[in-house]
């Protein structure tokens, strides 16, 4: 008898970049997350579909220069998308 994984958040969730909005009068500065809105669970890694969403999301991030999150628990990693992708087995961003 095979058991089943328990659902899981998508891994596209745990990506995001951030775009700076504007800086303020005294230096602050604003940014705003782009992320994947996923808020799926799934079995697998990605829910379908989702592996699309986040290479769209990288993509976006590269074309940008960005750097890309990963947040998984409460370890943080930064990387620049090519990095981010490659580490996701996904050796080409072109869109």
């Amino acid at each position: 008898m095979t058991t089943q994984n328990p659902n899981q958040p998508c891994t596209c969730a745990r990506y995001s970049f951030e775009v700076l909005v504007h800086e303020g009068s005294t230096g602050e500065a604003v940014w705003q997350a782009t992320t994947t809105e996923c808020t799926a669970t799934t079995q697998s890694k990605f829910a379908p579909g989702h592996d699309a969403k986040l290479r769209s999301l990288l993509v976006q991030a590269q074309a940008g220069g960005h750097l890309v999150r990963q947040v998984n628990g409460r370890a943080v990693v930064i990387a620049d998308a090519a990095t981010a992708a490659a580490a996701l087995g996904w050796s080409d961003l072109t869109p």
